[in-house]
């Protein structure tokens, strides 16, 4: 909850897919409006971890949906990706802080603003990456689906290691 607000992420099915909802209530949970609808999934890789930064930012956790497709390089689709919304704002425009994205099940933001991103892997590796600055203005890729935590998953892609966020932990 923000601002004696309550924010819920969930799941619709719509006909032949499925969608990514953001919705906001009121504490007696009257709805008092959609923060944003992302749709197009498959019934599995979806997401929706809803949190906030220090200075009452949104995050909202989105799963890549598509496989290897290429949506999560893909600066012009909102799937696999984390976005920033500001919810004081009454038109929306979701900012990409970091992209590049199979599946975050897990995201948390620390007392010093820097968030930390679990990051299911797709066949060898499970990953924890941290975004020390949450506004530094550029998305941080963390390389799906070229990059599988530190791994090299697809050879024949342009994209190089020193382009993307290196794990801190994986497993």
């Amino acid at each position: 909850s923000q601002n004696k607000l309550v924010y819920v992420a969930y799941t619709s099915q719509d006909i032949g897919s499925y969608s990514l909802v953001v919705d906001e209530y009121s504490m007696n949970f009257s709805k008092v409006r959609n923060i944003i609808k992302i749709g197009g999934f498959p019934p599995n890789l979806i997401g929706g971890n809803l949190l906030f930064d220090s200075l009452g930012k949104l995050y909202l956790s989105v799963a890549v949906g598509d496989g290897t497709k290429g949506g999560a390089q893909n600066l012009n689709s909102l799937k696999g990706k984390i976005l920033r919304l500001d919810t004081s704002k009454q038109k929306l425009e979701p900012e990409i802080v970091a992209y590049g994205i199979r599946n975050p099940w897990g995201v948390t933001i620390d007392s010093k603003n820097r968030m930390f991103i679990l990051q299911c892997g797709d066949n060898s590796v499970e990953a924890v990456y941290l975004l020390n600055d949450l506004y530094s203005g550029i998305p941080v890729n963390l390389g799906w689906p070229v990059f599988e935590g530190s791994t090299r998953i697809r050879k024949e892609d342009p994209l190089m290691f020193n382009d993307v966020l290196v794990p801190i932990f994986e497993y």
